[in-house]
């Protein structure tokens, strides 16, 4: 039987940070729910600093915090695990949510598709690319993706609910250092340790625009199957605006 069509929505962020991340949680939890299918959200973001759940539970974060609004960066708590990460504007930020019956026990595989799927769509663009955890890379991860020979471009966290979950992640086009000025000093205010010569574009290797990278992640996320464009619907942005504060780190740092 044919899958159900991806629905694929096309931007729609709202310059919040923390409205952005509550709008991923709500979504996943209606997916859970039954209320929405599965879906992909791709965007091209502002700047951002991501925080982990640990992070904020770590001496030092609120130092960190600072830099980050010195550096003109918006900081938020995302709902996946993981350290502290840099969104920029070129950086293709993506979040796939999926329904599951066992959320649990498919947690690998959906790493492992993800992964995947962003290997190839940087291939259909000419670019050779690996899975696998840089040594000293920022936010770490057994599946990161790197350029072959360089450094790390892609990082993905997962987040489960009852019967459904969400792989989030980002594909970094241009811009590392970018995201070492900024990661830097707040990694050392977090006392964590990251090498600036791990943190990898796209453009080290080719120049491709961000919107190019965005369309051919989602070929790949799509690829044989029916697709819908979509929105964040009114639902999902009310439930996310009562979530929002808890995604604030300046409301409960």
């Amino acid at each position: 039987m044919a899958k159900a069509p991806l629905h694929i929505i096309r931007n729609g962020l709202t310059g919040s940070a923390s409205l952005d991340t509550a709008v991923s949680r709500s979504m996943l939890q209606r997916v859970s729910d039954g209320e929405l299918p599965e879906s992909l959200h791709i965007a091209q973001p502002q700047s951002v600093v991501a925080f982990g759940r640990h992070d904020s539970m770590t001496e030092g974060f609120g130092d960190a915090v600072a830099i980050a609004l010195d550096q003109g960066f918006d900081p938020t708590v995302r709902i996946a695990g993981g350290r502290a990460v840099v969104f920029h504007a070129d950086v293709v930020r993506f979040a796939w949510t999926v329904p599951s019956t066992d959320p649990v026990v498919e947690m690998q595989s959906r790493f492992v598709s993800v992964a995947s799927h962003i290997v190839t769509a940087l291939a259909s663009l000419g670019i050779d690319a690996s899975v696998g955890e840089l040594a000293r890379e920022y936010c770490p991860g057994a599946y990161s993706v790197h350029i072959d020979g360089g450094g790390k471009i892609m990082g993905s966290g997962q987040r489960l609910a009852r019967r459904a979950a969400q792989v989030a992640g980002m594909v970094v086009v241009s811009g590392a250092d970018i995201i070492n000025t900024v990661l830097t000093p707040i990694y050392a205010s977090l006392g964590l340790d990251m090498d600036p010569a791990a943190t990898g574009s796209i453009a080290d290797v080719a120049e491709i625009e961000t919107t190019t990278v965005a369309s051919a992640v989602a070929e790949q996320f799509a690829r044989g199957r029916e697709t819908l464009q979509s929105e964040i619907d009114g639902a999902t942005m009310s439930l996310a605006r009562q979530h929002q504060p808890e995604h604030d780190p300046r409301i409960h740092p």
